[in-house]
């Protein structure tokens, strides 16, 4: 049903002790494509790919020798991957499962998500995005705004509305958790020639389903996101001779002109 799809740059011991939950809780056989953006030692010679290969999983990791960025990863990912499954999972690597049988829960509640024409699933999501003000600065990303957000009951105890169906309709979806349809992204593709190497990429591939006509959905699944792995632990920008604000802020400048006039936006 899905195959999962998960970009590193260093950090790999802090990395495994997260994501060896995925492999711990799951009740079937996962198949994890690691896409080994530079790191200074190369991930599949940490002894954690060798123990999930032996307990039976399908793990398998490619290594680009320069750090491509975030987007870029998920074309690569798909280029990859297209022909396996209907899903492809995409997450960062400070992410812990905590759910016993996570995997087969996850599948019954694709299925469910494809019966109702699904592009995009996740485990957090807002159900809009923008404001009026965003175009009068676009360098201030802070003008962008989230609001009605969806979270699930429990993860990391963050509050937010409580996910009371197994299917919560949404505007985008949080990066960390982006389980993308191979249908809806094959007739979209990815706009990661657009953007800079991060940021921004999980809105954008979300409204991009939303205005080709799928829906995007919560999903009832807990987890736990521990955040900071993927930019503010780790001085990736500086191999591009920038920051990650910098990157931050020209990301936004692209994603505000390529939605300009559509912004605000919102579902029910």
């Amino acid at each position: 049903m899905f195959t999962i799809c998960i970009p590193i740059l260093n950090q790999h011991d802090e990395a495994v002790k997260h994501l060896d939950s995925w492999f711990a809780l799951a009740k079937g056989r996962i198949s994890v494509l690691f896409i080994d953006n530079g790191s200074d030692e190369p991930f599949d010679g940490h002894p954690a790919v060798s123990k999930w290969q032996q307990e039976g999983h399908n793990v398998w990791v490619k290594r680009n020798e320069e750090n491509t960025g975030v987007y870029p990863t998920f074309q690569q990912g798909f280029d990859l991957l297209r022909g396996y499954e209907p899903w492809i999972f995409y997450s960062h690597s400070d992410v812990e499962m905590v759910v016993p049988g996570w995997d087969i829960r996850l599948c019954g509640l694709l299925e469910a998500a494809a019966s109702r024409n699904a592009g995009a699933c996740g485990m957090f999501g807002a159900k809009g995005i923008g404001t009026q003000e965003i175009y009068k600065d676009s360098y201030h990303f802070t003008h962008m705004q989230r609001w009605g957000c969806c979270t699930v009951e429990s993860m990391v105890d963050a509050g937010g509305t409580v996910v009371s169906e197994d299917l919560t309709r949404c505007l985008v979806l949080d990066g960390f958790s982006l389980i993308l349809s191979t249908k809806m992204i094959a007739e979209v593709g990815f706009d990661h020639e657009s953007y800079p190497s991060h940021h921004m990429y999980d809105n954008d591939i979300c409204l991009m389903s939303h205005f080709a006509g799928y829906n995007n959905f919560v999903l009832d699944l807990d987890c736990i996101h521990h955040g900071g792995m993927t930019s503010t632990r780790e001085d990736w920008a500086s191999k591009f001779n920038t920051t990650d604000l910098e990157v931050h802020r020209a990301s936004h400048v692209v994603f505000y002109e390529k939605y300009r006039g559509k912004l605000p936006l919102g579902v029910k």
